[in-house]
């Protein structure tokens, strides 16, 4: 009789030692894009407009940046390209309007707190979930949306989500605002932050080897600023009952508590 063939052992890592490894990565990357960053300098003259894909992206990847900013008396504003609705599919109590009006709630608390004004926070309301599989009609909706802000803005500078950053709606924003961008007319100075390249911080790795400029911004001294704005997104940060865990966590949100935002132009 011949033997069956035995199947390959397949090695798993544990989840605490997929964390330790991401973790290193992490601090890896950080150190590489450390050593390669010139310093932001906080220009009060530059109208800047911070594009986040959901509402939390923007405090997230570029929370000090804001704060900064504002407190230096420059012009600053924010646009949410997606209603936040898609968070917590089949919730058994909150439907998607009511996420979606709690989620953008969120955003106007935290961006008080950083001290962006309502005036000047943009909400576009694209569907959650949806940015990367538009169709042609609802991508030059999209765009037609976008192309509103950028003309009332008139920003010298642009600032989103790295255009690889791990998450479908993050790279398809990044190519909704190039196309947005191209149809206006408008040439700002374009800096990408990383949000879930910090997660999968191998991303990050392909800007730590070409001729891609690294800019950092320290705000050691008002990261207490930047959680307190963290802690306003409580849909996210926290569990929404009967669930147990948060659509952030305690894990994800320390790779965020460095006191360091970066930004990576081309």
């Amino acid at each position: 009789l011949t033997s069956s063939p035995v199947p390959p052992r397949r090695s798993r890592l544990s989840s605490a030692t997929r964390l330790a490894v991401r973790r290193l990565l992490h601090q890896l990357a950080r150190v590489g894009l450390r050593g390669r960053s010139r310093r932001y300098a906080v220009d009060p003259g530059v109208t800047a407009l911070v594009l986040a894909p959901h509402s939390d992206d923007e405090t997230l990847g570029c929370g000090g940046l804001l704060f900064r900013k504002r407190a230096a008396g420059a012009s600053i504003a924010v646009a949410y390209l997606t209603d936040g609705s898609a968070s917590h599919p089949d919730h058994p109590t909150l439907t998607p309007a009511a996420l979606a009006a709690q989620r953008q709630d969120e955003a106007r608390q935290a961006m008080r707190l950083l001290g962006v004004a309502d005036r000047d926070l943009h909400f576009l309301n694209l569907r959650d979930g949806t940015l990367a599989d538009l169709d042609p009609t609802a991508a030059r909706d999209a765009i037609d949306r976008i192309g509103r802000v950028l003309q009332q803005v008139q920003p010298a500078e642009i600032f989103l989500p790295c255009r690889q950053d791990g998450s479908s709606e993050h790279n398809a924003a990044f190519l909704l605002v190039q196309r947005a961008l191209a149809l206006a007319g408008l040439r700002p100075r374009v800096l990408e932050f990383p949000v879930w390249s910090w997660w999968n911080p191998l991303l990050l790795a392909k800007p730590l080897v070409t001729s891609r400029q690294v800019w950092r911004l320290d705000f050691h001294d008002d990261k207490a600023v930047k959680e307190k704005a963290l802690a306003c997104y409580k849909s996210q940060v926290t569990a929404l009952l009967p669930g147990t865990q948060p659509m952030l966590s305690e894990e994800f949100l320390s790779f965020f508590s460095h006191g360091e935002d970066f930004f990576l132009t081309s």
